[in-house]
């Protein structure tokens, strides 16, 4: 019961603070947390040793960043509640627009597959609000409270949710109705197999174009989608994934959660 009321405080507090005093409040606590040293701190620092190449000193300086950037984009993802869909739209640069158009005029369904960089709640609320059949694939909280809180928030935003069990039969179906389906390629699945690979095999399965994106954010309350080319289905394990997303990790590495071991097509 404590996890459920730690959000429904938070999701209370950002209703009645002021935008920057609850981006603080969010920092700090963040900051908080990482000087108690939980396990996704040193995960998150291996991480970023492997994809950016820091030193030590600068790996946890990342990691804190990494941290406070998380707690802000939980409080916006706590915001999405309010905002109307033009208020959302207005929120987002898209950058490679050509690559989610290609995507869209194919006619056929479309994986989308992107990383725990950014704000990805954010991203599939600006999907779905532009009239985009989108279902998440999220690993369900260990409290059903806490899960049904999250599922209620993004059903709120038109953003349908897909069960891990039987994921590959209800996500195949949603995609030969050619519905978009979201991945995360920085995490495995069950048995420790890359997500890219199993999106790979669905690709293949299903006959859905892999579309390479994340939400990036710029300033308060303002993102940048990015887009990149449209895969094949062998793309993804052959490393094309892979260069794209590592290109946004160094270039925005504290918007980069990666709080679990990577998969082996990414480390």
């Amino acid at each position: 019961m404590l996890a459920v009321l730690g959000y429904l405080v938070a999701d209370v507090g950002v209703r009645a603070l002021p935008p920057r005093l609850a981006d603080a409040i969010a920092r700090a606590v963040a900051r908080l947390v990482f000087a108690f040293q939980p396990p996704a701190r040193p995960a998150l620092e291996a991480n970023l040793s492997r994809l950016t190449g820091v030193s030590r000193a600068g790996r946890r300086a990342l990691a804190r960043r990494a941290f406070e950037q998380f707690a802000v984009s939980f409080v916006d993802f706590l915001r999405l509640g309010r905002l109307d869909p033009g208020t959302l739209a207005g929120s987002v640069e898209v950058r490679g627009g050509q690559h989610l158009e290609q995507a869209r005029r194919g006619g056929r369904g479309v994986i989308l597959l992107s990383a725990h960089l950014g704000n990805w709640e954010w991203g599939a609320a600006f999907l779905a609000a532009q009239g985009t059949p989108l279902h998440v694939v999220a690993r369900p909280h260990a409290n059903r409270w806490v899960e049904a809180f999250f599922s209620r928030r993004r059903r709120d935003r038109g953003v349908g949710v897909l069960p891990l069990r039987p994921l590959w039969a209800r996500a195949s179906e949603a995609l030969r109705r050619g519905e978009w389906v979201a991945l995360m390629g920085d995490r495995t699945v069950r048995g420790g197999s890359s997500v890219c690979a199993w999106a790979a095999a669905l690709a293949r399965r299903t006959g859905a174009v892999v579309l390479p994106a994340v939400m990036l954010r710029v300033a308060p309350g303002r993102y940048v989608a990015c887009f990149e080319p449209p895969l094949d289905a062998g793309a993804p394990v052959a490393g094309r994934y892979r260069d794209a997303i590592a290109a946004y990790v160094r270039r925005h590495p504290e918007q980069w959660f990666a709080f679990e071991p990577l998969p082996e097509g990414l480390a």
